[in-house]
């Protein structure tokens, strides 16, 4: 059977089962539905929509437009799982009249991918992105595709990971190999020495964050994700040490890294992701633009800094005389530099006012109760599994992943170099145990660039920080 006939097939039994159901109103919807006008509606488009189909058959592009006046009527009740079944309608008549691959596909790809979130179905959101993807590939504007690839990538990394450690490693995974596949094709398109790469560059950089984050988290996330990262790379990179690693018997299938006191596991990948900062670093220096070459210049010191390099303060001062340099005033240097910054930072700022003004949205998120508290702004981790890695972003993502937050309020210490130490829970909210040790454990695994005054370091005591955990309900 060709594969058109396999669509026609698929649409013929999608159209049957909703016949089946009579596309009459729901109970649910009667319920909710007080409103006679909006039953009126409802009845008027199915009579229209069964007069066309009679009229012209069961896949003419006719019956599109009354199956999307329903789908609007039924999110007035937040009806999904009946949106979802006319939306595969309505992506089946698409499909046969314009072409499996039509861009005007795509916004009803994203429809799609709102619902099934909306209804937990997301090994059908993954099916969706990958469809906008393959949709994507045959627009003209390249850019459609790598924000295409972004939004499946980002997908991976939160709504797609899933529940369970081995799953959220192998998801990671299939992430990265994107994230590769994104800064691959974007090198093709911009070329290597334009500036427009460099969003890509600190995705890959922040991915490198992500991976080091995994495999150091002591909640159940290091051990999956080694072994994916052995099946994928080999042990070789693990090697941080002349100890390097150790090969447990074939029958483990299980490689438990070897490192010295006060390293991490893989870092050799932060080292790449330094890598490609310091590419950003040479794009901004071939063009001149001393401000932007400044600020990679922190965001690479940053990243020393995740491996309790000391040298990244010989680096931060370079980056304050770059800035003098641009010539951006001493006072708005001193002021970015006398806050305390929670690294790495999640997207990359190419000025030093765009830098300001996020760290001025994160402070005004959450204020402590005390007035004169000294505090920094809250850390959403990524998931119970890595509490220890802030919550990855993305400025493609068309949907907000609800997620239910535990809140927990911390105190603690931030040395000169931006280690944290002697954590007290202030409040928790709910009050329960696993939450306390999860926030309290991932604070101690946290870095912060600290406050630097005259190229040092600055000790502080009693910093609050909110800690959001997030539990997804099942």
């Amino acid at each position: 059977m060709k594969y058109a006939d396999l669509i026609l097939a698929s649409a013929k039994r999608i159209w049957l089962s909703i016949c089946t159901a009579g596309l009459a109103i729901s109970a649910t919807a009667l319920n909710a539905a007080e409103d006679s006008d909006w039953v009126g509606q409802m009845q008027a488009q199915e009579k229209a929509l069964a007069e066309l189909e009679s009229l012209n058959g069961p896949f003419d592009p006719s019956l599109v437009e009354p199956l999307q006046a329903m789908i609007r009527l039924l999110e007035e009740q937040s009806e999904h799982e009946r949106i979802a079944e006319l939306q595969e309608r309505q992506l089946a008549l698409m499909r046969t009249n314009l072409g499996l691959e039509n861009p005007q596909l795509i916004p009803l790809l994203e429809d799609m991918v709102l619902t099934r979130i909306a209804i937990g179905e997301f090994d059908g959101v993954t099916d969706n992105l990958q469809m906008i993807r393959n949709v994507s590939a045959n627009i003209e504007d390249p850019e459609v595709l790598l924000r295409a690839i972004d939004v499946l990538a980002h997908w991976y990394l939160t709504g797609g990971a899933g529940d369970g450690s081995r799953r959220r490693a192998t998801n990671f995974f299939e992430a990265r190999e994107l994230i590769e596949d994104l800064e691959d094709a974007a090198v093709e398109l911009y070329g290597e020495d334009s500036p427009e790469l460099v969003p890509w560059l600190y995705s890959s950089a922040m991915n490198a964050y992500q991976l080091v984050g995994l495999l150091n988290s002591g909640e159940g996330s290091s051990g999956p994700t080694i072994r994916e990262l052995v099946r994928h790379d080999g042990g070789t990179r693990l090697r941080t040490s002349a100890r390097g690693f150790s090969l447990n018997p074939l029958w483990s299938r299980t490689v438990t890294p070897v490192i010295e006191e006060g390293e991490l596991v893989g870092e050799l990948y932060l080292r790449q992701g330094i890598g490609k900062i310091d590419d950003m670093a040479d794009i901004f220096e071939a063009e001149g633009n001393l401000e932007a070459q400044a600020m990679a210049v922190i965001y690479r010191s940053d990243f020393q800094l995740l491996m309790n390099r000391g040298t990244a303060f010989s680096r931060y001062r370079e980056a304050q005389e770059l800035l003098l340099e641009a010539g951006i005033p001493a006072e708005r240097i001193d002021l970015f530099f006398s806050r305390p910054q929670l690294v790495p930072v999640s997207r990359f700022y190419p000025t030093l006012e765009e830098a300001i003004a996020h760290q001025e949205a994160e402070l005004a998120s959450w204020r402590p109760d005390q007035e004169d508290a000294i505090y920094v702004a809250p850390f959403t981790a990524w998931d119970e599994s890595s509490p220890n890695v802030s919550e990855p972003v993305s400025d493609n993502a068309f949907w907000e992943f609800e997620n239910n937050y535990h809140q927990v309020d911390l105190e603690f210490r931030i040395n000169s170099r931006g280690g944290v130490s002697s954590v007290d829970i202030i409040a928790a909210d709910p009050d329960d145990r696993r939450s306390r040790r999860l926030a309290r454990n991932a604070a101690r695994e946290l870095r912060f660039r600290p406050a630097i005054v005259e190229g040092r370091g600055q000790r502080l005591r009693d910093v609050q920080m909110r800690v959001l955990l997030p539990r997804r309900e099942d």
